[in-house]
Parts: C-alpha cells; sequence; structure tokens
C-alpha cells in the first residue's frame, strides 16, 4: 500500500533543488514541456484563486501565482507542503500561495470558491471511488462558470508499454521499469462515465511531452500517446 511516507521519503531523497530544476524553473526539456501543456491549459490569470490537487511540491500553485492570481495547492505529503512554502518563499511569491496538508477527497474549501482548479499527474495514483469523491469535492467547490484542468498518464499507452518490457525481460532480461506509484490508471472512457455520473461535462486531448508528434497522429495516439488532458465543466 502506497501511503504519504512513501512521498515524504522521495521529496526528502530528491533535494530542493531537483525540485527546483524540475518543477519551478525546469532545465529538461520534458519537463519543460509538462509545465508548458499544463499552464496553457488553464491559463492562470492576475485575481483568479486556483487549486492545485494533488499539489506536490506546489508547481501549479507556484505558477498560478506568478501570473498574479492566487494560488493554493493540497497534498498529504507532509514533506511536499514543507518545500512547497520554502519555494515560494524563496521565489517571493508565498503572499499569493497558501498550501494545505489534507486529503483531496475532502477539500477544506467553501462551495463555488475556485475560478480553476488542476489536477496534474494526480489521479492515477488513487483507485476509482477516490476519483469519484474527488469529482464530487471538486464540483463542490468550484465556481459555476470555472473550469478543471486533469493531466495523466494515458493507460492505454502505460499497459502497452508494461506488456513491451514484460516480452523482453523474458526475452533478454531486462529489467521491467514498473512503478506501483500508478495504481489507479483510468482509461478516457471509463473517466468520462465518471464525469457524467458527477454532473461534468468533459473534453480531452492527447498529448506526449516526450515525442509531441505522437499525439498529432489521428486515431493512432488513442493508443501511442503519452498523456492525456481532460477540461471538465459542471452540467
Amino acid at each position: 500500500m502506497i501511503t504519504s511516507k512513501d512521498y515524504d521519503q522521495h521529496i526528502l531523497s530528491q533535494g530542493l533543488q531537483f525540485q527546483i530544476n524540475e518543477y519551478y524553473q525546469p532545465k529538461d526539456v520534458f519537463a519543460k514541456r509538462r509545465n508548458r501543456i499544463v499552464i496553457e491549459a488553464f491559463t492562470p490569470k492576475p485575481g483568479e484563486k486556483i487549486l492545485d490537487v494533488g499539489c506536490g511540491v506546489g508547481t501549479f500553485a507556484f505558477h498560478s501565482a506568478k501570473a498574479g492570481a492566487r494560488g493554493f495547492g493540497i497534498d498529504y505529503s507532509l514533506e511536499s507542503i514543507k518545500v512547497a512554502n520554502e519555494l515560494c518563499a524563496k521565489f517571493a511569491v508565498s503572499g499569493r500561495t497558501s498550501f494545505f496538508l489534507g486529503d483531496a477527497t475532502r477539500l477544506p474549501f467553501q462551495n463555488e470558491y475556485f475560478d480553476k482548479i488542476v489536477a496534474a499527474d494526480f489521479i492515477e495514483h488513487i483507485n476509482v471511488q477516490e476519483k469519484e469523491e474527488l469529482l464530487k469535492e471538486m464540483h463542490r467547490v468550484l465556481k459555476s462558470d470555472g473550469f478543471i484542468v486533469i493531466f495523466t498518464p494515458n493507460a492505454i499507452r502505460e499497459k502497452i508499454g508494461d506488456s513491451y518490457w514484460r516480452i523482453r525481460n523474458k526475452l533478454f532480461g531486462d529489467k521491467i521499469p514498473a512503478t506501483a506509484l500508478h495504481y489507479g490508471l483510468i482509461s478516457h472512457a471509463e473517466f468520462k462515465k465518471l464525469c457524467r455520473k458527477n454532473n461534468f461535462m468533459l473534453k480531452s486531448s492527447y498529448k506526449d511531452v516526450t515525442r509531441p508528434y505522437l499525439a498529432k497522429l489521428p486515431l493512432l495516439c488513442r493508443i501511442l500517446a503519452l498523456n492525456l488532458l481532460f477540461t471538465l465543466q459542471k452540467t
């Protein structure tokens, strides 16, 4: 079972400079592309209140604050929240950021409080029941004219990749690059059903932070693109 302590240890082992290089001022081309895809999707604007759900070290709350919005973040990893507060102070945006240690399925905010919500690389870390509870809570705290952006791995692509590495393992003895953290992968069709059930209209697109052209291939993008980008609006 994956717990907050696993994430705490992960953050501690990486160190502060890694978080800056990966999320706040990304150096790697893939990290830059991930940030750009998500930020362009939720377009933070001055005066808006934006919630970063499963915020980790506060990436999109930070970038919201940089754009003049008020960035909020919630995560159940204490070390992640500590780093988020430290880095936002370091980059002089702590006056426009607030971070909360807590459960994303029980958001500690008033009804219709946020203009926008973002959840990047988060829903693959929770099970179906938790996803449904999360959707209900996001629906509650989102303004009627607001929207949600969710960025997550493409479940079909990951399953194909897993099968590929299992074959290589049998044929050549290659190590399988698996992670236990993505136990909550969900397909586009399954997530669409959850959204409808919880009063959201879903729009989706395919993205790929490593090979962007794969997300532009007609039909094939559904199985080859690395990432899914969902936009949810209240119905």
